[in-house]
């Protein structure tokens, strides 16, 4: 284990892709607090064309909100991360280093768990880097005068982090399906954005919100039209974590029987 650690951080620490991916990343995450935060001080739109409803006073960037708030906005950002999973293996099929090394000795089990740490770790850089974000701007934000329990709502950063490490497992098994970057890329956003919503036109309503980017991406639930006098799910239950905990767990050995199969 510890061998691959050494390995797979001496391949990424030389990488420049790797160094860009993570700064514009961790630029994403706080130019979307910085910017929200001056986005809804101008702010106001009608809920029914009845009542105005202004959200800078609404207590988007305060406890307990602001665990859910912001952990959504930043779960639109794993794409960036997501990226580095799908180069570092895409560049050492296209280069023969993978071949090679598997001439030289590592087995192509060794390889793909090398690679699964590498999404853990950049799931857990992640998740590190927004809980310290949303705690800085939180207590920024909070009236001295309505001190409140800081990590109520906290357990929103777990639920971040199993979607970042889902979403990463996913990437690699598509980056190892189609061996090329662009490629995985365009289908690893199209299956997203493109083909699951079509898809869940024809399931049932069961069925639509269990397919696996439904599932991901849903774990943290769209948390703004709560302002607006809607419901909104304001935990995520263990079932929902369960469910994205299976998925990472079937992509994970769907990736490793295609690994072991493929001709490299």
């Amino acid at each position: 284990m510890n061998r691959l650690i050494r390995v797979e951080f001496r391949k990424q620490i030389g990488s420049k892709s790797f160094w860009i991916l993570l700064i514009l990343h961790i630029a994403a995450i706080f130019l979307s607090i910085v910017n929200f935060q001056k986005f809804i001080q101008n702010v106001q739109f009608n809920v029914n064309d009845i009542s105005e409803v202004d959200l800078s006073i609404m207590p988007l960037l305060t406890y307990p909100d602001i665990w859910q708030n912001m952990t959504y906005v930043a779960g639109f950002f794993k794409i960036i991360l997501a990226l580095i999973i799908i180069t570092s293996i895409t560049n050492e099929i296209a280069n023969k280093t993978l071949r090679q090394n598997i001439i030289d000795g590592m087995s192509r089990e060794g390889f793909f768990f090398s690679k699964l740490l590498l999404a853990g770790f950049l799931a857990l850089v992640s998740t590190v880097i927004i809980f310290f974000a949303i705690y800085v701007i939180g207590t920024y934000n909070q009236d001295p005068e309505n001190v409140t329990n800081i990590f109520e709502g906290s357990g929103f950063v777990a639920a971040y982090f199993l979607e970042l490490l889902t979403y990463f497992i996913y990437a690699l098994f598509v980056a190892l399906l189609v061996k090329r970057t662009g490629l995985a890329l365009v289908l690893l956003i199209a299956i997203d954005f493109i083909f699951e919503p079509i898809l869940s036109i024809f399931l049932p309503d069961v069925l639509d919100g269990y397919l696996p980017m439904a599932v991901i991406d849903n774990l943290i639930r769209f948390p703004f039209t709560r302002y607006v006098g809607m419901e909104v799910e304001t935990t995520v239950s263990a079932i929902q974590m369960i469910i994205v905990g299976l998925y990472a767990i079937f992509f994970s050995m769907a990736a490793l029987t295609w690994l072991k199969r493929s001709d490299l």
